[in-house]
C-alpha cells in the first residue's frame, strides 16, 4: 500500500474539520538547540487503539515526517527525516536531531483510532542557537578612580539574555553608580568608577531557556590614589645629637605606586621612599616632608612635616671659682658653669643631692650658669654640682668647696691628780679646717713641745702645774687657748697630810685590833691548860 497516498486524505479531513481538536501532546511549546536532539511526548500510551498515526510538519507548508499502522506494524519515513528521527512504538514520541534552525515551527501528530474519529495535536518547536564564546570587552584599557566611567560589554554567540556576577554574588544595578542597559542587560555602566568595583572578579552570563554561558573572570585596573600617606622617622625624637644618624621612610596607598620624593625646607632633597642622613650637623637641621606622585591618576599628596633640629651635645662640663681660698664669715665666692663642647638651655646647682635655691646669702646669675654664696659660713663646705642641659643630653661637674674656719671648741682633757711616777697624758683638740697647729705652756713657760697629746711618762713632784695650750689656725690666723691644772702626790706626803681626827681614829682603830688579838690568844692558852 503506498501510504503517501494516505496522508492527502488525512489532510483533507483535518482542513474539513471533521477532526477532534482534542491535544495528543503534553505541552503546546516547546525549545531545542542547534545541534542537539528535542523530544515531542505525547499523551497516547499504547499505539495498538489507533488505526494510523502520522507527525507532519508545518511551516510553509505541511511535510509528512512518518506514518505508523499499528495493526500492521509498518511505517513510512520521509527520507529526509530518515536519518534524523527516532520514535517510540508504545507512546510513539518522536525524537528529532540533531536540529537545525530550519527545523524550526509546528509540529502535527494525527491519529486515527479504531472507531475512525481522527485526533490531532499541535506544538511548536522554538531551535535556539547555543551559547557559545562569552566574552567581556570594556571602553577603557585603564581607569581613574572617581574621575572614569567604565561601560562593560557582554558579548556572545546564541539566542540568551544576560546577567552579571561580582565574585560569587549577582551584581545589582543601583540605577546611579551602576547602571544595566534594558532589556537583555548586556551592557553594564559604572559611573565614577571605584577600585573596589571591579575587583570580585566581574563574570557575564550568557542564557536561555535551555542553557548558559560565562565568560572568563574580568578584572579591570582603577588607578587611585595617592592617599594615608606616613612618615617613619627613627629616631623619633625632634632634637638629635651632632654626629647621630637620621633615616626617614615614606609609604602612601596607591595604584600603581606613587612616586615618592622628599623635600628639605621646600626644596626636593632626594627621590626615593627612605632617606638615610649619617652623622648629622646644625645644617641638617630644618623641616622634612614627602610627597607621593600618582602619574596615572595625575593626583599628589604632602605628608606632615617632620621637623628636625641638631644640637651638639654637651660635654666637658666644668666648674670654676673666683677664689680658692674661703674663710668663714669673711670671703665671698663665686662658682662659674661653662660647657667645653655644646650649647646649655638650662643650668641646675645642687649641694650634695639638694638642689639650691636662691637666698640673700644665694645669688644666680640671670641664666643661672654663675653661683655666688657671700659670707661664707661652715655650713656652706661640701660638694657642689652643676648640671648643664639641652634638648639631646644631660652634662655636669662637681667642685669641692671647702670652708676654712677656727679654730672653735678648744679643750684639755686628761686626768688631773696623779701619784708619783704615774704616766699622764693630756690631750688638746679644736674644730679647725685646716687643723690647728699647738703650742704648750707650763705655768707661763712656753715648753719645746707642739702635737696636740702631751704625755709625761713617770710624773714627778716637779710636773704639776698649769698647763696651757693654744690651738692656731694657720689660715684664719686665729688662736684659742685652754688651761689644764695637775697635780702629782709626792711619796710619804699622804701621812704629813693626815688631820688629827684622822690620826687619832687610826690609832684608837690599832689599839682595838691588839686588844682582840690579845684576848684570843689568852682564851687558847686557858683552853689548852685545861
Amino acid at each position: 500500500m503506498d501510504f503517501s497516498n494516505f496522508w492527502v486524505p488525512l489532510l483533507i479531513l483535518a482542513a474539513l474539520g471533521c477532526c477532534s481538536q482534542d491535544s495528543m501532546l503534553l505541552s503546546d511549546k516547546i525549545k531545542g538547540i542547534i545541534g542537539k536532539n528535542v523530544t515531542f511526548k505525547t499523551t497516547i500510551t499504547s499505539t495498538t487503539d489507533f488505526l494510523s498515526i502520522t507527525w507532519h510538519f508545518n511551516k510553509d507548508k505541511v511535510v509528512p515526517i512518518i506514518t505508523f499502522i499499528p495493526s500492521t506494524n509498518t511505517k513510512n519515513i520521509n527520507e529526509k527525516y530518515a536519518s534524523r528521527i527516532s520514535y517510540n512504538t508504545t507512546t510513539f514520541e518522536l525524537q528529532l536531531g540533531p536540529l537545525m534552525k530550519e527545523d524550526e515551527g509546528e509540529y502535527i501528530l494525527s491519529t486515527v483510532n479504531l472507531n475512525a474519529d481522527q485526533l490531532t495535536g499541535q506544538i511548536h518547536l522554538e531551535v535556539l542557537e547555543p551559547v557559545t564564546d562569552v566574552k567581556i570587552s570594556s571602553n577603557l584599557p585603564e581607569a581613574i578612580e572617581f574621575n572614569s566611567t567604565v561601560i562593560l560589554t557582554c558579548t556572545a554567540k546564541g539566542s540568551f539574555t544576560y546577567r552579571w556576577l561580582n565574585g560569587s554574588d549577582p551584581l545589582v544595578a543601583d540605577g546611579t553608580h551602576t547602571k544595566l542597559n534594558p532589556p537583555i542587560g548586556n551592557e553594564l555602566t559604572i559611573t565614577e568608577v571605584r577600585r573596589t568595583d571591579l575587583r570580585g572578579p566581574i563574570v557575564c552570563i550568557a542564557e536561555n531557556a535551555l542553557e548558559s554561558g560565562r565568560s572568563a573572570p574580568f578584572n579591570l585596573t582603577v588607578s587611585y590614589g595617592p592617599e594615608k600617606i606616613a612618615v617613619t622617622q627613627t629616631p623619633t625624637d625632634s632634637f638629635l645629637k651632632k654626629g647621630s644618624n637620621l633615616t626617614l621612610s615614606c609609604s602612601a596607598d596607591s595604584d600603581p605606586p606613587a612616586q615618592l620624593r622628599w623635600m628639605f625646607n621646600g626644596a626636593e632633597l632626594l627621590q626615593n621612599a627612605i632617606v638615610t642622613i649619617p652623622n648629622l650637623e646644625e645644617k641638617h637641621s630644618g623641616n622634612y616632608s614627602c610627597v607621593a606622585y600618582n602619574a596615572k591618576t595625575n593626583r599628589n599628596i604632602v605628608s606632615t612635616v617632620a621637623s628636625v633640629t641638631v644640637l651638639e651635645a654637651l660635654s666637658g662640663t666644668n666648674i670654676s671659682s673666683s677664689t680658692s681660698l674661703l674663710i668663714s664669715g669673711n670671703s665671698t665666692v663665686n662658682l662659674t658653669c661653662s660647657a667645653a663642647v655644646g650649647k646649655a638651655e638650662s643650668v641646675e646647682w645642687l649641694k650634695g643631692s639638694t638642689p639650691l635655691t636662691p637666698s640673700p646669702r644665694v645669688i644666680f646669675s640671670a641664666d643661672k650658669k654663675s653661683l655666688t654664696i657671700v659670707q661664707v659660713g661652715k655650713e656652706d663646705a661640701g660638694e657642689y654640682k652643676c648640671q648643664m642641659k639641652n634638648k639631646v643630653n644631660i652634662d655636669e661637674a662637681s667642685y669641692k668647696m671647702v670652708i676654712n674656719y677656727g679654730p672653735e671648741n678648744v679643750k684639755l682633757d686628761g686626768k688631773k691628780d696623779v701619784k708619783f711616777e704615774e704616766d699622764v697624758k693630756i690631750s688638746c683638740s679644736a674644730e679647725s679646717v685646716p687643723p690647728s697647729t699647738y703650742t704648750w705652756k707650763l705655768n707661763n713657760t712656753v715648753m719645746n713641745f707642739s702635737q696636740a697629746i702631751y704625755v709625761i711618762e713617770k710624773a714627778k713632784v716637779t710636773d704639776s702645774g698649769t698647763y696651757t695650750c693654744k690651738a692656731i689656725n694657720p689660715i684664719t690666723k686665729m688662736e684659742k687657748e685652754m688651761t689644764f691644772k695637775l697635780a702629782v702626790t709626792e711619796v710619804g706626803a699622804v701621812d704629813e697630810g693626815l688631820s688629827g681626827g684622822a690620826i687619832a681614829g687610826i690609832v684608837i682603830a690599832v689599839l682595838v685590833a691588839v686588844i682582840i688579838i690579845a684576848c684570843i690568844i689568852k682564851r687558847k692558852r686557858k683552853s689548852g691548860t685545861e
